[in-house]
């Protein structure tokens, strides 16, 4: 059987192998020890611009929050501070509306106990005739005193609609004083009514500053700007790097 030499440069490399490793292991080492950053062996660099931005009319602003509360501010680029006027405005037409399902209550049952007491009909009777009827004790009782004051025009014809009798003072009394509560809580819905057109005020002020404020910026130049870096290098493993840019 015939024996295969090797040849010299094969042997020659099988030999100095172990050497270049640990060559390369070596300067690995120093450029670490040393803190020698190696090159990046890649980076990707992605910028990506928002749309350029156009001014922002201040009378729409104005008008959108007059309409509802907080638009204004949505429009212009602001909504942090406008979404309290939103949900202020929804509060206030909440509590609005409560006031006047409790006085809408109210009167029914008090006209309900006047009727029973009183034997008094409200169909086609104004709100004075109402609070005539928790006054006096009867339709007698109210001619009597519009005849001493000389009011004749304001009397009631005993033999109609308009005449009534309460059965006692307290049941009078008791009616009265629900008429009375509903009254206030009309009254405590108006206040609201108020609330709502002073807040639309106050919206349509901050939305007239924020477009101004908007468009200052925007003449000013100001500008966003994300950057996306993706690279990697001999000391680490590839890594992102987001950014965020604000320019003037």
């Amino acid at each position: 059987m015939r024996r295969k030499h090797l040849s010299p440069p094969f042997v020659l490399a099988i030999l100095l192998f172990p050497n270049i490793v640990f060559c390369q292991v070596n300067i690995r080492q120093a450029l670490l020890a040393q803190k020698i950053d190696a090159p990046e062996v890649a980076r990707i660099d992605l910028r990506l611009q928002p749309p350029e931005a156009s001014p922002k009319s201040v009378t729409l602003a104005v008008v959108y929050s007059l309409l509802l509360p907080g638009m204004g501010d949505l429009y212009a680029d602001n909504f942090s501070t406008g979404k309290y006027f939103v949900m202020a405005d929804a509060g206030l037409w909440l509590t609005y509306a409560g006031f006047r399902v409790q006085a809408s209550w109210l009167k029914q049952d008090a006209r309900s106990f006047a009727l029973q007491h009183s034997s008094a009909m409200f169909a086609g009777k104004d709100d004075q005739f109402a609070v005539n009827l928790g006054n006096y004790s009867g339709v007698d009782a109210y001619n009597q005193a519009k005849l001493r004051n000389g009011e004749y025009d304001q009397l009631y014809d005993p033999y109609s609609t308009y005449a009534w009798g309460w059965d006692s003072d307290a049941n009078r009394l008791a009616y009265k004083a629900r008429r009375t509560r509903s009254d206030e809580v009309v009254r405590n819905s108006e206040f609201v009514l108020g609330a709502l057109v002073l807040n639309r005020i106050v919206a349509a002020l901050s939305a007239w500053r924020a477009a101004a404020v908007f468009n200052e910026r925007l003449a000013a130049g100001e500008k966003w700007q994300m950057g996306v870096h993706v690279s990697g290098g001999l000391r680490g493993s590839p890594g992102i790097e987001l950014t965020l840019r604000r320019t003037f």
